[in-house]
């Protein structure tokens, strides 16, 4: 199995269209932020957008930690408005966005280190994921897909009656906007059509989890998710354990947790075949 369950790290948040009634749900909390993850000073100034020249990042000295700290705060506004979205639903209980992205990019750095892999396993991933797309490796187009996957969310909350929030559509609208940051992350035009899909289909691998355990009919929905999302399948598998591992949903529903890390690892067994 190629996805242990990682259990030391601490998870944060995680999005989840679906789950069984037999699943306990997350409480909800009145509204109000959890004081332990509002961490980010909020009402610090951004820096106005209407000045379309920012500072090219250096994507290899991007770290959950300097995400924290701010370090991109003027060339990366967008990023920390995310802290002005608050999301209250079964997997964000009164979480801020960026509480989440952040979480979700510690996430990324814990999955990319292999270290549940038997060693050939991981130099084939390590393998993969160095193959040049256009200026950027699959690696690095990863690693800017998971810093854009919810860059959306400040224009799609919908806040509901029963005080849930959530941000439909997100995924879709994230991706028409990756073109807008080729420059700052240094993308070339195949880069950035690389990255969009990975931004566009981030939700989809989460449907299919939830198809796979609820119709326990593996085989017919991989061949649905590999047709419909090329080959960028397991960059979006790498980028739902990375979002898992951001999540609440081992702490709320344990079972729901592992049935889809198993069914993440089963899926990457699977498309690793080829390479081996």
């Amino acid at each position: 199995m190629i996805l242990g369950l990682i259990y030391s790290f601490r998870p944060m948040w995680f999005e989840l269209s679906t789950v069984t009634s037999s699943h306990p749900s997350p409480r909800l909390r009145n509204g109000k932020a959890n004081s332990d993850r509002s961490n980010q000073n909020v009402s610090k100034k951004l820096p106005k957008l209407t000045n379309m020249h920012f500072e090219k990042i250096n994507i290899s000295t991007v770290t959950s930690q300097s995400l924290k700290g701010r370090k991109y705060l003027d060339s990366f506004p967008e990023y920390y408005e995310l802290a002005t979205v608050i999301e209250n639903n079964l997997w964000h209980n009164n979480q801020n966005v960026l509480d989440h992205v952040i979480g979700v990019f510690a996430g990324l750095e814990v999955v990319l280190k292999f270290t549940d892999l038997k060693a050939t396993q991981k130099i084939l991933l390590e393998k993969y994921l160095s193959v040049v797309i256009g200026h950027r490796t699959k690696k690095e187009a990863l690693i800017v897909a998971t810093l854009l996957h919810d860059i959306a969310k400040t224009d799609t909350l919908v806040k509901h009656p029963d005080g849930t929030a959530s941000c439909p559509g997100h995924e879709l609208i994230a991706a028409g906007r990756v073109k807008r940051f080729s420059n700052r992350f240094d993308l070339s035009k195949n880069d950035e059509a690389y990255v969009e899909r990975i931004v566009r289909y981030h939700g989809f691998i989460s449907e299919i989890l939830n198809l796979i355990i609820d119709n326990s009919n593996k085989e017919k929905y991989l061949e649905i998710f590999q047709d419909t999302v090329g080959d960028i399948a397991i960059e979006l598998v790498l980028l739902m354990h990375a979002d898992m591992l951001g999540s609440d949903l081992e702490a709320s529903d344990k079972k729901a947790y592992t049935d889809r890390i198993n069914t993440l690892s089963w899926i990457l067994d699977q498309l690793m075949e080829k390479y081996e």
